[in-house]
């Protein structure tokens, strides 16, 4: 069997949109950015999963948790970044390669630095989202 994914749905909405593909393109990768990406990026991971049981059986619609990280090299275009995806994924519901996304909702948000390409110092703005997706899993 071959399960679905809230991620593709997740990833799909985001490369849509013309606010967030104007800045960043299509660079939204799971979990680790390419070495040879170029920032703007994100990057989205899942951190966990909840699975409610009826009767000893999962109900097939399970709770997800998913964090976007915004990587910038200005804290402005972070902030439009993140402002983009508020607006195209908190609220959302959809369906994309035969997956439903029932609820999307933005649970949290904080600001910070990074360093990317194994800089000792701070080089990119980040901005991370944290997502909470109800979706059709059977």
């Amino acid at each position: 069997m071959i399960w679905k994914s809230p991620e593709t749905v997740f990833r799909n909405a985001i490369i849509s949109d013309a606010d967030f593909t104007s800045l960043a393109g299509h660079r939204v990768y799971p979990n680790i950015a390419p070495a040879e990406a170029t920032l703007p990026f994100a990057i989205w991971r899942r951190s966990s999963v909840q699975r409610e049981q009826t009767l000893g059986r999962p109900m097939g619609v399970p709770q997800v948790r998913l964090d976007l990280q915004i990587y910038a090299e200005t804290y402005f275009t972070a902030r439009k970044l993140a402002d983009a995806a508020r607006g195209i994924l908190d609220g959302f519901t959809g369906t994309f390669d035969n997956t439903t996304v029932s609820l999307c909702r933005l649970d949290g948000e904080a600001d910070g630095i990074a360093a990317i390409d194994g800089s000792e110092v701070p080089n990119a703005y980040l901005i991370t989202q944290e997502y909470e997706i109800l979706w059709q899993e059977t």
